[in-house]
């Protein structure tokens, strides 16, 4: 009984104490909520004392501010690492490189309103969380609106500078630069003299110069560097590269190296400074100063700046490299031990490519092949890199005069860049490649129809005889290389790379029928083979450089490889041209053609040397007509003049003394006079009356008069149309397809004109393909797009003779 009843006792006092402690919590978590409501109410916005600056200044520090801070460090560190260097250019040090396009949305969700009593309140509603930089506006904005203490007109908190200067640089780095203007502004107004003030001051005056106004930004921005109104070390840095870049920006490059040096010698931050000799040595570089250029890349990667870095800044000593002060083969030795390391053996085919650069300006070419092959190679561990060396291998086929392989490595440097502005260049020099590769590929043509033309019988018939042979042999060796490629690709055991593609987790599946993995297959087929046409023994290196040959041979006039008549002897005998009009065409056109591959050599690429021999080889043929000789020796003292002083003088004194009445003896000796010849007057009245006899549908006499122009006036730009009545008259008199190769005579001897354009649209509806036939109502003809097309173009006349006079060739090349 008496334990029975100590047992009741200890309940009940254990049972007491329970409830006296949960008295006793909750009385203190009253106290305590009672004290912190009248601090709260002691803390007022609207009451300037110490205590309550202090709170506030402190909770908008540790309730939101250094938060802010950190979401927007967070945020710049993925953009700057996410940011896709371009090292064809000078790299940017402005405040501003790695800033996000107006239209990326990097926050998750739209920046929300952040204004007092803005916002959904409703707590039924679902409010999505804002991250990024919509987090970095959401956290400083509530700091502002909780603890703002503006009073009578002057904000007491300092903290809240810094919250306006936080949603500042956020909108900045987001381009937003008017809506940024409005809180930086805010900054540099209310807290003057504070190192806000001072960081806003400069963002504000890249807003400025990159919102619209750039007068007042730029002055703001000069006289910040000049005055150097700063003693914090971090911001005279930030004013020094902001400079730097805007200066940059105006190709002010000479002035540019002084504020980047200023900014290096600031700067404490190892990557900063990296950067910063980096692109100090592309703007030497830019200013011819290859020494200087190739000593602030050595420092860059004496720093050691990080695997990527250290390899760009040895391709751009390459890239700076100099045969006249350098040597080349302690500089290649260099490259090919840096290539052996570790880990730098990813990246041998960039250094690989540098070594192949460097060849080309010590002018040792068979280096420089060798290089650019192995620089196209192996993976692929940069893309710009790999289109470089794309377009440098382009550019010594192009020097070889190799132009489809030029052109088809052009092609592969275009698909593999990946920015717009690297593939817009490319195309557009290898659009021209194209054009005047056609051209090149024409005289050789009828170079050799004419050679052929002109030898005897048995001397014609000796001579395809031999190429015959030729054929054969030529055909039986690549199908023995084919054999033998076969033989050895199902013996080799590297399919077994291929065949492990089937040990995965989706076992089930056939391998095409798994999307992933025909995806990853393709991809990395294309890495490894590249683009090879779609025909049997496709793996064979011979069938690669098969399509290239083949192209060749297409604009060479070379027999197809099946063509089933191409061993018969008498199927070459009998394309031989032998009538004398036939003949003489083939001449014109080869000469007039050889003309403007000169001047497109010229005036397209820039390249004298190559035009040169052109137009050398053109006067030397000589040609059939007087007058294209002196057009070519116009455009020789053209090509020479201010470049080579004695050929210049030979030129001139040609023509001055051969042709001195002509219109190019007057340009030379009077380049400010405009001139209209009593020739190209000839010609306008000679193309309106083979214009009329077209009209009276008189055709032959209408092609008896363009072969007498085409013959009398070679150099006059009217010639073209001199060329295009012809082709309609044919069009009149011929099959289609004899049409057509009047069209592309137009569209390739006359590039650049009127007329080739019209032939270019008329071949393009002419061949456009044909949908198949099906019986269709008589009312629906009319939406049948092709055959509409195709209507026109049949219907379409020649361009009528123009009332105003037409200048000759030479008075659009001075």
């Amino acid at each position: 009984m008496y334990l029975k009843s100590l047992s009741h006792t200890r309940f009940f006092v254990i049972e007491r104490f329970i409830v006296d402690l949960f008295l006793f919590a909750n009385m203190k978590k009253i106290v305590l909520s009672f004290f912190a409501a009248s601090l709260l109410i002691g803390c007022s916005t609207q009451k300037n004392s110490f205590k309550n600056r202090q709170f506030h200044k402190m909770t908008s520090w540790f309730n939101g501010v250094f938060n802010a801070e950190e979401e927007l460090e967070k945020r710049n560190t993925e953009l700057q690492e996410s940011y896709e260097e371009n090292y064809s250019k000078i790299l940017p040090v402005g405040i501003e490189y790695f800033s996000i396009s107006d239209s990326t949305n990097l926050n998750g969700t739209n920046t929300p309103n952040f204004g007092i009593g803005g916002g959904n309140r409703n707590n039924t509603d679902k409010v999505e969380k804002p991250v990024g930089f919509a987090a970095v506006e959401s956290k400083a904005a509530t700091v502002i609106e909780k603890h703002s203490m503006l009073i009578k007109g002057q904000e007491n908190n300092k903290m809240i500078g810094r919250a306006y200067l936080l949603i500042g640089k956020s909108l900045f780095y987001q381009k937003k630069y008017f809506e940024a203007l409005d809180a930086l502004n805010y900054v540099v107004k209310n807290f003057k003299g504070s190192a806000y003030a001072q960081e806003a001051d400069v963002y504000k005056t890249v807003a400025e110069i990159k919102g619209g106004n750039y007068f007042d930004g730029a002055e703001h921005l000069k006289e910040l560097y000049e005055s150097d109104p700063y003693k914090s070390k971090e911001l005279k840095t930030l004013v020094a590269r902001t400079y730097a870049q805007f200066l940059i920006d105006q190709k002010k490059y000479e002035e540019a190296l002084d504020p980047l040096q200023k900014a290096e010698y600031y700067s404490s931050n190892k990557d900063e400074r990296v950067r910063l000799f980096y692109v100090m040595g592309q703007v030497f570089s830019k200013l011819g100063k290859q020494q200087e250029a190739g000593e602030a890349f050595t420092k860059v990667y004496k720093m050691s700046p990080g695997f990527d870095l250290e390899v760009k800044s040895q391709l751009a000593i390459a890239a700076n490299f100099d045969p006249k002060v350098n040597n080349y083969g302690n500089y290649k030795q260099n490259l090919l031990d840096i290539a052996k390391k570790g880990i730098y053996t990813s990246k041998q085919n960039e250094l690989y490519y540098g070594i192949s650069e460097m060849a080309l300006r010590a002018d040792n070419m068979d280096d420089a092949v060798e290089y650019a092959k192995l620089s196209v190679k192996g993976p692929v561990s940069d893309p710009y890199i790999r289109a470089r060396s794309f377009e440098n291998y382009g550019d010594i086929k192009f020097k070889q005069n190799d132009y489809v392989y030029a052109s088809a490595y052009y092609d592969s440097a275009y698909t593999t860049y990946n920015l717009k502005e690297d593939q817009k260049r490319i195309l557009t020099r290898n659009e021209a490649l194209k054009k005047l590769m056609e051209k090149h590929y024409l005289v050789q043509k009828n170079d050799s129809i004419l050679k052929i033309a002109a030898l005897s019988k048995d001397d014609q018939s000796k001579f395809f005889t031999n190429y015959i042979e030729k054929v054969k042999k030529s055909e039986e060796k690549r199908i023995e290389e084919e054999r033998k490629e076969m033989e050895n690709f199902q013996l080799e055991t590297k399919t077994a790379s291929f065949t492990s593609s089937f040990d995965n987790p989706d076992k089930g599946k056939f391998y095409f029928y798994n999307q992933s993995l025909k995806s990853s297959g393709q991809a990395e087929f294309q890495r490894i083979w590249g683009g090879v046409a779609l025909k049997d023994n496709w793996r064979n290196s011979n069938a690669i450089s098969t399509v290239i040959e083949d192209k060749q041979a297409e604009l060479s006039g070379k027999v197809d490889a099946g063509n089933p008549r191409r061993f018969e002897l008498d199927f070459y005998l009998e394309q031989i041209p032998t009538s004398m009009k036939a003949l003489n065409d083939l001449k014109v056109e080869r000469d007039t053609t050889q003309l403007a591959l000169g001047v497109g050599y010229f005036d397209t690429f820039n390249n004298s040397e190559l035009a040169g021999k052109e137009l050398k080889a053109l006067v030397a043929s000589p040609p059939k007509s007087d007058d294209v000789k002196l057009q070519a020796t116009y455009q020789l003292y053209r090509i020479y003049k201010n470049r080579d002083k004695k050929l210049e003088d030979q030129y001139k004194n040609e023509i001055l003394t051969t042709y001195p009445n002509t219109i190019y003896a007057g340009y030379i000796l009077n380049p400010d006079v405009e001139y209209i010849t009593a020739e190209t007057k000839d010609a306008l009245t000679a193309y309106k009356v083979a214009y009329d006899l077209y009209k009276e549908e008189k055709y032959e006499d209408v092609k008896k008069k363009v072969q007498e122009a085409i013959v009398k006036f070679p150099t006059e730009i009217i010639v073209a149309k001199f060329a295009l009545l012809n082709a309609y008259a044919i069009k009149q008199t011929s099959t289609q397809a004899d049409f057509e190769q009047a069209l592309e005579i137009v569209m390739t001897a006359y590039d650049g004109t009127d007329e080739a354009k019209q032939a270019k649209r008329l071949l393009d509806k002419l061949r456009k393909p044909k949908p198949a036939v099906v019986e269709t109502p008589k009312t629906e003809v009319k939406n049948n797009t092709a055959i509409v097309d195709e209507q026109q173009a049949v219907n379409e006349e020649p361009i009528a003779p123009t009332k105003t006079p037409v200048r000759g060739i030479g008075s659009s090349t001075r």
